[in-house]
């Protein structure tokens, strides 16, 4: 990685980029993408998907009101890696987002590379926060050192010089900090086990970063994934990482209890959810409208289950 980036920064030093050109980062201004959303019951353009998905996650929102809207499995998450600026710069705002730092930084150096005789200003800004948040100062004074040359950039490179060779100043930062105590102690090669299993690293380094629990459950749930699903509450529920349960996961859980019967109750689930899933099965096969429920997780399995 470290050669990568300065292989980048060396073809930068030798003025192959231009004027840095304004590009809004997808979770820029998540209320108006959530308020401009329309579900037309379809789910083809999954970057529009995983941009409100992101939003939600942004808000504080994905875990109670993902399945308020119609999902289409774990691509409503990741939207497919297209090999373009777009998608990359959408891929890494999503893993900045989890906490994940290590792909967030990846995605913005192949988002770079794409670039034809440029660079993309917000991905120069993602590459100097990744690199400050590891402590590779060097680097990220490589990258502030360009950006102070570009009056569109300039002001966000030099506020961010003060943290090089700060630790205090970057830990005590209601951005760069949080992001830091998600890098997990122990090193681990990224993706390869899973998305699932590093956002388990991440929940464990970091558990009072929520973003992370609310996409691990969330991808479990779209992928219908049910056992993972139950041993991410199992070890995480009541903890600092997930005190009680999002809307979603609620759903969930009632329909666990239909193998563990007083599962719901262990787990925080209020009478009114649980009342409200037993109204859900009644209805299931009757021929009733099930449009009530189509604000829930049980609508989602319904969904899919009838594809």
């Amino acid at each position: 990685m470290m050669k990568h980036c300065l292989t980048f920064i060396f073809l930068l030093s030798f003025g192959i980029f231009q004027a840095c050109r304004t590009t809004i980062s997808p979770s820029m201004d998540p209320k108006a993408i959530i308020a401009s959303y329309v579900d037309d019951g379809h789910t083809a353009d999954f970057q529009k998907l995983t941009r409100l998905n992101l939003a939600l996650a942004e808000t504080g929102q994905l875990a109670d009101k993902a399945f308020h809207y119609t999902q289409a499995g774990s691509d409503g998450i990741f939207a497919p890696w297209a090999m373009t600026v777009q998608t990359g710069e959408l891929l890494s705002d999503i893993y900045w987002s989890m906490g994940h730092i290590a792909y967030a930084q990846r995605m913005a150096m192949e988002t770079n590379v794409l670039y034809e005789g440029d660079y993309d200003p917000a991905m120069m800004k993602r590459l100097i926060e990744t690199n400050l948040i590891y402590g590779d100062y060097d680097v990220a004074q490589k990258y502030i050192d360009i950006l102070e040359q570009d009056k569109t950039c300039h002001k966000f490179a030099t506020t961010h010089r003060r943290f090089l060779n700060n630790d205090e100043a970057i830990e005590a930062d209601p951005i760069l900090g949080p992001k830091r105590k998600c890098i997990p102690e122990k090193d681990f090669i990224s993706l390869v086990r899973g998305i699932d299993e590093d956002l388990k690293d991440i929940i464990r380094a970091n558990p009072s970063y929520h973003n992370a629990i609310e996409y691990l459950g969330v991808i479990y749930l779209l992928d219908c994934e049910m056992d993972k699903f139950k041993a991410m509450l199992d070890e995480f529920y009541g903890t600092e990482a997930l005190p009680e349960l999002p809307a979603s996961f609620a759903e969930a859980a009632c329909m666990l209890s239909e193998i563990d019967h007083n599962y719901w109750k262990e787990v925080g689930v209020s009478q009114r959810t649980y009342n409200r899933y037993r109204e859900f099965t009644k209805r299931l096969g009757t021929g009733l409208s099930m449009d009530k429920f189509n604000d829930t997780f049980w609508y989602y399995i319904m969904r899919v289950n009838n594809q």
